[in-house]
């Protein structure tokens, strides 16, 4: 079943990313998704093996599978984040978009607790529904830090 919903979701997802249309150049997107997997990593690692909140397939072990998930599905819900955030659009519809992809991602971690990807031990999916406006936003922030430094005169 993991494997059933992690294939699903790269088939459809990817096709997804590499066919919208690009609200953000490719660099931004590219920078925002290592910032994505640096601080899944620092949070991950601690979760997993300091707190035991939670972890991919086997509890207490690092599984290769667990790439699939980190670098396959990851990488592409943040750009589809990123790139269709309403930059333009008002508080409040910037907070019902976060809050909509936190609703999507909690109900897909559900999904993905009853497959098997994920476990949870000292965590809960209301946790996570918490975490995520402020995980996303935190994603928003890196770009606009990175289209700033853009904007800074070249000092070389």
């Amino acid at each position: 079943m993991a494997w059933a919903l992690m294939g699903i979701t790269f088939v459809i997802i990817w096709p997804v990313v590499f066919l919208m249309k690009k609200n953000l150049p490719w660099d931004v997107l590219y920078t925002n998704v290592l910032f994505g997997l640096f601080a899944q990593n620092l949070s991950d690692s601690f979760a997993s093996f300091r707190y035991l909140a939670w972890g991919f397939f086997d509890i207490n072990q690092v599984e290769y599978s667990s790439l699939f998930v980190i670098l396959g599905i990851y990488p592409a819900f943040a750009i589809l984040i990123v790139n269709l955030f309403p930059f333009k659009g008002g508080v409040i519809i910037q907070i019902f978009y976060l809050l909509g992809w936190s609703i999507f991602s909690t109900l897909y971690e559900g999904l993905a607790i009853k497959s098997g990807i994920i476990w949870h031990m000292h965590w809960d999916l209301f946790c996570s529904f918490c975490l995520y406006p402020f995980i996303y936003y935190l994603l928003i922030l890196q770009i606009r830090l990175h289209l700033w430094l853009k904007r800074l005169p070249d000092s070389t």
